[in-house]
């Protein structure tokens, strides 16, 4: 391998030209081997489990909160209890029934963990933008002080995964929300006001605490000296905020980071000649990436102008120029492995004169678009084929890279008003293990919230709701292949890829990481 030598200087020059933090620190591995340095990919927005955007967000949630389940540990999909859980189970497919140890305390002097927190906690997410993790909970019955009962309105086996074990099944102190959070407008829309809070915990209750944030650096992770679980092995994590993976790469080639993902078109290069002391795992990962179109858009809202720019956008080249021809094409939202996916669908084959006769149609030649996308490497690469491509069939796009931070808020109504000016963009989601949680964020109630493409479907709501009890296999992946297609038919999607996900470590840790390449920070141990 060719001899990386960047001066600190250079390096902070190319990550804040790739989007990456305004400066990033040089806080390689201590050599005490008390701190460990992992790349966020970008900074933290929203750390409450009901309004947060998710991936490091819920990296924290995982470490400074505490769930009643936990992934598991390997290379399959599975739970184990929580550490503060004495007890947990399916009573029958309805109850679940859990027991808390006593004992586990708030910070702040917010007392004791009990099953009143867990009952505030879950039937909040209920008003939040994350509502739909939640949707077959009824209520969580209180039986003690540490025991309760979480009653579903019907059976849903998935929930484990979807719901207990991701970032919405964190427990937050309800006596510290109602005291430090906010009032807001519940995401039902019925008029109810819920507390949520944004990035600062108001207690904690986990294997670590935050220190420090420092916005658009890094947020430094310490041991929560009122914990009385079991004790991680790493002392101290500092997450430093870096948006692009390439100035992560050369960050952890250079010896800022100890921990990364790397790009799909890098993977090859990781693989044949790593830097030294280098480990990588792979992971299918769960996530989509498409281009979206906002349907209510004035310059949209005609179906043959989207139509022709799904006819005319060149998957394949998008694939060859952003992910180096590595990452496979996809054909809805649901990736492989799980029930609902797909390998084909209505405009796989692209067409270039179907696309300028629709655009001819619909009087839309000269049409002035543009594409906002954060600003990435393979993000940019593939807007410019875009751009090209809508070209070819008269249509003028403008392409706008704008920090994740920014990017984040452009389609929720709460933020602002940028969602009406919003009309292309790209977008990669990800989610826990089930096609449920793809298609939850396309429901009618996610409009002004993570349904940025702005359509309603009957249809596909009272899918949505019948998927999530439907116990057939067979049944249950017809009905996620007909929701694809309702959102096929609004034309507002070109689906682009279900991206793998490699990450790269020193060989002195052992890092936790799960099939969807989430880092559980607690379970991470020197090697």
């Amino acid at each position: 391998m060719t001899d990386m030598a960047f001066t600190r200087r250079l390096l902070m020059q190319i990550t804040m030209a790739m989007g990456g933090a305004a400066a990033l620190p040089r806080m390689a591995l201590s050599q005490d081997g008390k701190t460990l340095n992992i790349r966020s990919f970008r900074d933290v927005q929203v750390l409450d489990p009901g309004w947060m955007v998710g991936g490091n967000e819920i990296w924290m949630q995982w470490a400074c909160l505490t769930q009643l389940a936990n992934y598991a540990p390997g290379e399959e999909w599975g739970w184990v209890p929580g550490p503060l859980v004495e007890k947990i189970a399916n009573v029958d497919p309805m109850n679940i029934r859990f027991k808390l140890k006593p004992g586990y305390q708030w910070s702040g002097g917010y007392g004791e963990v009990t099953a009143e927190d867990v009952k505030y906690s879950f039937e909040r997410i209920r008003h939040s933008e994350w509502k739909d993790k939640w949707a077959v909970l009824d209520h969580v019955e209180v039986a003690g002080t540490h025991d309760g009962v979480l009653v579903l309105n019907k059976p849903f086996a998935a929930i484990w995964l979807t719901a207990l074990c991701d970032g919405t099944g964190s427990i937050v102190c309800k006596k510290a929300v109602e005291e430090k959070g906010h009032e807001v407008d519940s995401s039902q829309g019925d008029g109810t006001k819920v507390k949520r809070y944004d990035a600062e915990f108001p207690a904690e209750c986990g294997p670590y605490k935050v220190l420090q944030w420092i916005p658009k650096q890094r947020v430094e992770l310490g041991l929560n000296p009122d914990w009385i679980g079991p004790r991680p092995a790493i002392e101290r994590i500092d997450l430093i905020a870096i948006e692009d993976e390439k100035a992560a790469e050369l960050g952890f080639e250079a010896g800022d980071l100890d921990v990364t993902t790397i790009s799909v078109d890098s993977l090859a290069r990781f693989k044949s000649e790593p830097p030294a002391g280098t480990k990588l795992v792979e992971r299918p990962g769960l996530l989509w990436t498409w281009l979206g179109m906002n349907t209510e858009h004035p310059k949209l809202a005609d179906k043959r102008v989207r139509e022709a720019i799904c006819w005319a956008a060149d998957v394949d080249s998008i694939l060859q120029a952003s992910y180096a021809g590595l990452a496979p094409r996809s054909w809805g939202i649901v990736p492989p492995g799980l029930v609902g996916h797909r390998d084909t669908y209505r405009f796989a084959q692209r067409d270039v004169e179907k696309a300028k006769a629709l655009v001819a149609e619909a009087g839309a030649e000269g049409l002035e678009l543009e594409i906002k996308i954060i600003n990435k490497v393979d993000l940019n690469s593939a807007s410019s084929i875009i751009q090209a491509n809508l070209a070819e069939i008269g249509i003028n796009l403008t392409i706008t890279p704008l920090e994740a931070g920014v990017w984040w808020d452009l389609g929720l109504e709460a933020r602002g008003e940028a969602w009406k000016d919003l009309q292309l963009y790209i977008a990669r989601y990800g989610d826990a293990p089930d096609p449920s949680q793809m298609t939850q964020w396309y429901v009618s109630g996610q409009v002004g919230i993570w349904n940025w493409e702005r359509w309603k479907n009957p249809e596909f709501d009272q899918l949505f709701d019948q998927g999530l009890g439907e116990t057939d296999t067979a049944k249950r992946h017809e009905i996620y292949v007909r929701m694809q297609e309702i959102m096929d038919d609004t034309a507002a999607y070109v689906y682009i890829t279900h991206e793998p996900l490699s990450v790269v470590y020193r060989d002195v840790v052992n890092p936790e990481v799960t099939l969807a390449a989430e880092y559980f920070l607690p379970r991470f141990t020197w090697a």
